[in-house]
């Protein structure tokens, strides 16, 4: 049977990369549904409407989360598995339809999404189009977008040439928002001109996997390996106060070339830096912006574990016992998953 589901405000009904069987339909209150959309990696939120279903997708093929649902207000939802939702659904035409309609809709705007942000129908090589999505959105000023791509661009092509101006370039995004200057920069048309001799052109297979320092760079990467290590150290002595002043340092002036796993240990020690210096609150806006936009499973697992403790700390079991449980159904199934049940089952 459907049952009715209550979450208070700023709770998380599921996360990205959650393994979940339940559909939800919004009863009152507000939910926002946010996901990074793959093909320009813009951070897109939607805002449903009483009576909306959400997490139809995962649940019906069978597959992870790819969006997180987050109650802004007090909500309430009614809650459907599977088997459920398909009986409801059976009685009901119009309804079918409806759905119907909006899974084909989802899956026909993602290629026209991105011909609409180069301006054009040129096919280009995954990453210089990616990387050119972010500079028709530094072009229009639009700072925040432009990061968003930036910033997926790194993920996914951390080894390119182009990862080094992809961080100068959200540094000055960063600047622009914050002052409304944007320093100058080169088109990526002429960057890619300056690597590659001969005849190949920018719509050609280009894949810039050659390491080398940003030009753009005002620190080097032993300047910032050393700020992280002197972190590290002051952590280790249980010097909590100077070892979040040390990773703040770090994230501010982070080298083009820092290796991208130094950054995320970085991360999840200045989550812990953070937890032990009770800094609760700051700790858990951190740790929900990064679920935000994270796509790495083992990394978001290691932050719910301390949003886990801080509700520890806090005294809020029933909220501890909803994040070790979402640890507990994420994939892939790991150590810490069994951890997050030993724990739960402690908790009863």
């Amino acid at each position: 049977m459907p049952v009715e589901r209550k979450f208070t405000a700023g709770s998380i009904i599921y996360f990205d990369h959650e393994v979940g069987d339940s559909i939800y339909i919004l009863k009152s209150g507000r939910v926002d549904i946010s996901f990074i959309q793959p093909e320009s990696g813009e951070k897109i939120v939607k805002t449903l409407a009483i009576g909306e279903f959400f997490g139809l997708k995962s649940a019906i093929i069978n597959h992870t989360r790819d969006e997180i649902a987050e109650a802004v207000t007090d909500v309430l939802t009614i809650e459907f598995k599977v088997t459920e939702f398909e009986t409801y659904v059976s009685t009901n035409v119009e309804l079918l339809k409806r759905l119907l309609r909006v899974l084909s809709n989802q899956l026909r705007n993602l290629g026209i999404k991105v011909n609409n942000y180069l301006g054009n129908n040129v096919i280009y090589p995954p990453n210089i189009g990616l990387f050119k999505i972010g500079e028709y959105y530094l072009n229009n000023k639009q700072y925040k977008q432009a990061m968003q791509v930036y910033e997926r661009y790194i993920n996914e092509y951390p080894e390119t040439n182009l990862a080094g101006e992809a961080k100068y370039r959200i540094q000055i995004a960063e600047e622009a928002i914050k002052t409304g200057f944007l320093k100058s920069y080169k088109p990526v048309d002429e960057l890619i001109k300056s690597e590659i001799s001969g005849d190949v052109t920018i719509n050609q297979t280009v894949d810039l996997t050659t390491s080398k320092e940003n030009i753009h760079s005002p620190l080097g990467i032993r300047e910032s390996m050393d700020k992280f290590y002197k972190a590290q150290g002051a952590f280790n002595g249980k010097d909590y106060e100077t070892a979040e002043k040390e990773l703040k340092s770090f994230f501010s002036s982070l080298s083009n070339n820092i290796n991208p796993e130094m950054v995320d240990e970085a991360r999840m020690l200045y989550f812990q830096v953070l937890f032990y210096n009770k800094k609760y609150a700051e700790c858990s806006q951190e740790i929900t912006e990064f679920l935000k936009s994270s796509n790495k499973p083992l990394l978001i697992k290691k932050a719910l574990f301390i949003l886990a403790d801080i509700y520890k700390e806090l005294n809020k079991t029933e909220n501890e016992k909803t994040i070790l449980q979402k640890i507990v159904m994420m994939a892939p199934i790991d150590d810490l998953s069994r951890k997050a049940k030993e724990r739960l089952n402690i908790l009863g």
